[in-house]
């Protein structure tokens, strides 16, 4: 957990999120705390799923809001497994990838050269790499999903939408624009989504869930986080006191003038209103670290057990030796077999720059 001092609290500069300062790098199976948002959950009679949601900082460490993750899918006779790679965290010592390494550089052509090479180059493709972008949210309104609203969860984001929330918290120099607090627990933005299916297609099935359209708006005012059950954490006096702040703030917000911004916020931190709105931030913080799941604990990489590690260097060891892991040359551990994720998952390519248009990969899909 870090420690944040007020500087790092009120007035955090959303730039400042590790994803804009690292290079760029799926999903726990079953994992409650992942919010969906698929077409096929929607009760709207066109079937468009709509909710509204807040994406939050990570409360227990900011710049560390937004997790790319990275993942392997392996196939062996026990079924799928998906794991975690150390690659999230930038350590390139991850054993499936360096297993790939001595693949994909092998002599082109030969036999442990196919073991990693697509399929459309007369490989096997067996390295089933993955990669997600993940955020916390509270979801504000779902009537797809009721019980759901009020709730503090983690959302696969889709980078369509990722992208308009780039745009705010990070405007380039030449727009002269402010960044925008999007994220922030007491004066960031709700956004709505619309996540509409692909078309049906009876030769092609699939493509009513690859081919999902997404749109998102960003709410102009702001909204402050609430306790799961809608109930404020403030007093009134101290949405009093919040409310000073943001009428202020919203003029550094509108201004595209770096010296105005600059003499602005001077004024408002010299403004006691301010100071008591540090001590008030420090305070829904702690309340809101009760009941939300931490994304870094539950989503990042964490060193695999040792079932999880015997079972992938099995794959591995198969994989090197020019086998077909899938076929049970080397037998599994059946202490393993609690791990498993028995669906056959889709391959997913790397990102790609997509806009609101249709999507024609899993990889921008939140689930």
């Amino acid at each position: 957990m870090t420690d944040f001092n007020e500087n790092d609290i009120l007035g955090f500069d959303p730039s400042q999120l590790s994803v804009f300062n690292e290079p760029e790098q799926h999903k726990s199976a079953g994992n409650p705390h992942i919010y969906t948002t698929r077409p096929a959950d929607s009760i709207s009679e066109d079937g468009i799923y709509r909710a509204t949601i807040k994406v939050i900082y990570n409360p227990f460490d900011f710049k560390h809001s937004v997790l790319e993750q990275q993942s392997y899918a392996i196939h062996d006779d026990q079924g799928w497994l998906t794991v975690v790679s150390s690659l999230t965290n930038n350590d390139k010592s991850c054993p499936i990838f360096t297993a790939w390494k001595k693949c994909h550089f092998a002599e082109e052509k030969s036999p442990l050269w196919r073991q990693a090479a697509r399929e459309d180059q007369g490989g096997k493709n067996l390295f089933d790499k993955r990669f997600a972008r993940y955020v916390t949210i509270q979801v504000i309104e779902d009537k797809n999903k009721p019980e759901l609203e009020g709730q503090y969860l983690f959302w696969k984001l889709p980078k369509s939408v990722w992208d308009i929330i780039n745009a705010k918290m990070k405007p380039s120099a030449e727009s002269k624009k402010a960044a925008i607090p999007i994220m922030d627990f007491l004066f960031g933005r709700t956004i709505d989504i619309e996540v509409t299916p692909g078309p049906d297609d009876p030769k092609n099935p699939e493509r009513k869930q690859r081919e999902t359209k997404y749109m998102a708006e960003i709410s102009e005012d702001c909204v402050a986080c609430t306790a799961p059950d809608g109930t404020s954490l403030m007093t009134s006096d101290e949405e009093d006191v919040l409310d000073k702040y943001v009428t202020a703030m919203r003029e550094v917000w509108r201004t595209k003038d770096p010296e105005t911004r600059v003499k602005l916020m001077a004024e408002i931190n010299a403004d006691p209103n301010t100071a008591q709105l540090k001590t008030l931030y420090h305070k829904v913080l702690d309340k809101i670290k009760q009941f939300c799941p931490n994304l870094i604990e539950e989503l990042g990489y964490n060193e695999w057990s040792d079932a999880v590690r015997a079972r992938v260097q099995k794959w591995i060891d198969n994989v090197l030796a020019l086998k077909d892991p899938a076929a049970g040359d080397t037998a599994v551990p059946e202490t393993v077999n609690d791990v498993v994720d028995t669906s056959t998952p889709t391959v997913a390519p790397e990102p790609q720059a997509v806009s609101s248009a249709t999507v024609n990969t899993d990889d921008d899909l939140p689930f």
